[in-house]
């Protein structure tokens, strides 16, 4: 073989070494070329103890069924109002509950619309549009303390998932003054969850709807200013 022949030949076996994966090597999975697909850490359902201790916890809506579609009359396309709820068979040895209705962006972030703690034990169900069973929470939405109706952007249907913690102690949480967030909440929340009860609903935005939200006055709370935008 001439020298030219001899150098070709280890050329092209050093191309095909490097477009082999080595021995035991696997592509990323999601995504095509390796890359990973967008995602996040859904917040709300990372808190909950797994398996469920408590499986007879449920939680109920006389409007809605789980994985119903959501009547526009509480969504930001209607009348805003906040789901009528019932619960049963909370856990012995609740101190306390807290509500969690929360939406996973298509980037994967977690968006809170309504968080409710410090709900009394002996509560059983709450009516629609209820403003005072327990200490309102912040809602990442539009950055107000106050419940979002869903109002996503863009077609398409959207799921919202409410869950409500059994707690065995209030959670130590800051004085009135302070807006409770979900990041405030779920640490505080830690070793003391005796359940989650969960109740999925679903949206779909009407054809032609507006993405602008419509303008209402703040429901009771500390106010925050408004910056966020629906999602």
């Amino acid at each position: 073989m001439s020298v030219l022949g001899s150098w070709l030949a280890a050329t092209l076996a050093c191309l095909a070494t490097l477009a082999l994966p080595a021995a035991g090597e696997t592509r990323a999975k999601g995504g095509q070329g390796g890359e990973m697909a967008k995602g996040g850490v859904d917040l709300v359902a990372a808190a909950k103890p797994h398996p469920g201790p408590s499986p007879a916890f449920t939680l109920t809506s006389p409007a809605v069924k789980d994985g119903g579609a959501l009547p526009t009359e509480f969504t930001g396309d209607g009348a805003g109002a906040s789901l009528p709820l019932s619960w049963s068979n909370v856990p012995r040895g609740t101190v306390s509950l807290a509500l969690v209705m929360h939406h996973l962006d298509p980037e994967g972030k977690t968006k809170v619309y309504w968080l409710v703690v410090d709900i009394d034990p002996k509560t059983t169900s709450v009516a629609k549009n209820a403003p005072d069973f327990g200490r309102l929470g912040l809602s990442t939405v539009h950055d107000r303390v106050e419940y979002a109706p869903p109002h996503s952007k863009g077609p398409g249907l959207k799921k919202y998932v409410l869950t409500l913690f059994a707690l065995s102690a209030k959670p130590n949480l800051p004085d009135a003054a302070q807006p409770i967030s979900l990041e405030t909440l779920l640490p505080v929340m830690k070793g003391k969850i005796l359940g989650a009860a969960d109740l999925t609903v679903t949206y779909t935005r009407p054809t032609g709807a507006s993405d602008e939200p419509a303008k209402r006055p703040a429901r009771p709370g500390p106010p925050r200013p408004a910056g966020g935008k629906g999602d």
